[in-house]
């Protein structure tokens, strides 16, 4: 079977990205000020802040977290991007344990606020999210949010260019069938974190955004994505050689991609 057609498992997702951390950590966007506005005026982020991050990746949040002056225990179960975040934030007010957050080991009621960014569904949401109800304080807070690549209501032009270089979408392990994206299937995101977590005040907000790319930046963002990273390595660089040229050549050098970041936070009673 085409490995495209094949169903993404949360095991691979989980090592995927620390093939090429600065790869990952050049592609990425950072996600919109409305997620940094709301961890501060809703959830409590503030200097002295007892931070909790699940999969910080190459660390585009948990450099905001720091800057806000929290303290911050971050959760990486990939060694080579841990490695990647002792060697880049040396020195700051960071831990880092690494190892699945299922597996951690972590004193309960230890956090005012527990972050996840484009990370929660590597981790089996039952599990994690009962988990994660009892690492916070009473009165503290969660907030987990997505950018998903892609705006299923409003596809942009490139993207549906892009769709005959990459062939059949993966599906991955945790999309639900007859369901919206995971990311942005609020109802049931919504339930997980009351029902697991057992959160209060649970909310969700929504926003369709548009990301200006050169043909080089295109090229870092689809390069830093899970769909590609598991090619061969002569397939992805074929791939990104053709994404680029699209870029440059159809597009005039400038792409515009229509983005969706859901933000899902809640309260522990």
């Amino acid at each position: 079977m085409d490995a495209r057609r094949e169903v993404l498992q949360r095991a691979e997702g989980r090592r995927l990205f620390g093939l090429d951390p600065s790869g990952y950590e050049a592609g990425r966007p950072d996600y919109p000020s409305f997620v940094y506005d709301n961890l501060c005026a809703a959830c409590g982020l503030a200097p002295g802040t007892r931070v909790l991050e699940i999969g910080p990746g190459t660390g585009i949040v948990t450099r905001r977290l720091l800057g806000a002056g929290a303290r911050v225990v971050a959760i990486e179960p990939d060694p080579s991007l841990a490695s990647y975040l002792k060697e880049t934030m040396a020195g700051e007010d960071l831990t880092i344990v690494e190892t699945s957050f299922e597996e951690a080991e972590i004193d309960r009621a230890a956090f005012d606020l527990a972050v996840a960014a484009t990370s929660f569904h590597w981790v089996d949401q039952e599990v994690g999210l009962r988990k994660l109800g009892q690492l916070i304080r009473p009165g503290g807070w969660i907030a987990m949010w997505w950018t998903l690549f892609r705006d299923p209501s409003h596809p942009d032009s490139f993207s549906t260019a892009v769709e005959e270089l990459l062939g059949p979408e993966t599906r991955g392990a945790f999309d639900e069938p007859d369901r919206p994206p995971f990311q942005l299937d609020h109802e049931y995101r919504e339930l997980d974190l009351t029902r697991w977590a057992r959160l209060e005040e649970v909310a969700s907000t929504l926003v369709r955004w548009t990301c200006v790319l050169t043909p080089s930046q295109a090229r870092a963002l689809y390069a830093s994505m899970a769909t590609v990273i598991r090619r061969p390595v002569t397939e992805q660089q074929e791939l990104l050689d053709q994404l680029e040229r699209l870029a440059t050549e159809t597009f005039g050098g400038r792409v515009e991609r229509n983005f969706v970041t859901a933000l899902y936070t809640g309260r522990r009673p």
